[in-house]
């Protein structure tokens, strides 16, 4: 069972803190969002090494695409940040699921003397391969 791909939503930024980066301020909390993904089955063969692999690359692909929907839900609000993501993951017949979640808002940056603020995204990036490969608390 392949998953399916989820399109990205790159106008979306996201943090773990509960808090804007430096220089930016929350200007509306616009509530929670979450995403929740299945990733691809996959059977424990008797190469471990091999079992790993897959599920590593099967967590991963399910983690990015549970933020994906998350962002979607973010953007569908009017929101250009998710602060205070967190991720559970399970495993379900060999099948991980991903949920992630956290609060939607539009940060805007602190700008003195009126200068245009730069977009949050230029701080901050949209979820990738590299931060799916975060370890997960369980």
């Amino acid at each position: 069972m392949a998953m399916q791909a989820v399109p990205a939503v790159p106008q979306i930024a996201y943090s773990t803190l509960n808090k804007p980066a430096e220089g930016y301020m929350v200007e509306r909390d616009l509530g929670v969002v979450f995403g929740t993904a299945m990733g691809a089955n996959w059977n424990v063969t008797f190469n471990i090494q091999k079992a790993m692999q897959q599920a590593a690359q099967s967590i991963e692909q399910t983690r990015v695409a549970a933020m994906n929907l998350m962002g979607q839900q973010a953007a569908g609000r009017g929101g250009n940040i998710v602060l205070g993501v967190s991720f559970d993951t399970e495993r379900v017949n060999g099948t991980a699921i991903v949920t992630c979640w956290g609060t939607a808002c539009v940060v805007k940056a602190r700008s003195a003397g009126g200068a245009s603020p730069a977009p949050p995204t230029a701080a901050m990036a949209p979820p990738t391969a590299a931060m799916a490969a975060m370890p997960m608390p369980h």
